[in-house]
């Protein structure tokens, strides 16, 4: 058996809590009408490629061409297409350069993309209440 590291640094290890037990936290429900549909099996799980990847197409919200053309798509690759198309808002395919930037930015304590609205918003909102030093003293 491997055993694998705590890979996320606000959890104690020894006791799986949060290090920091009043952390706030806002969902903010994306409604787009641009996102992707991702294909999901009858069986439940989602169709991948093997490595991860999640069946999908680039659509607008209701768009029942992309709808076909995926379920065509899981047909033909070996699924039996009774399946059904999840939409996810707000959602966009990225290559893997723009994988390994988005990587970068993380780790340089940026946000990893600019096109996350959300993680935008949660920004502007804590310059506001606390300012720029918030930022850059950490």
């Amino acid at each position: 058996m491997v055993m694998s590291k705590n890979i996320n640094p606000l959890i104690n290890p020894k006791t799986g809590k949060p290090i920091v037990s009043n952390v706030r936290r806002q969902v903010i429900e994306k409604k787009y009408n641009w996102g992707l549909y991702v294909y999901k099996k009858s069986n439940g799980k989602w169709f991948t490629d093997g490595e991860g990847n999640v069946l999908n197409i680039p659509a607008v919200r209701g768009d029942l061409t992309k709808i076909a053309e995926l379920k065509q798509a899981a047909k033909y690759y070996g699924d039996e297409g009774d399946g059904e198309a999840i939409f996810v808002p707000g959602l966009t395919r990225i290559s893997e350069e723009e994988h390994t930037e988005q990587m970068d930015r993380f780790k340089n304590g940026l946000l990893p993309s600019m096109n996350d609205l959300g993680a935008i918003h949660a920004a502007q909102q804590t310059l506001k209440a606390h300012g720029r030093d918030a930022y850059e003293n950490g």
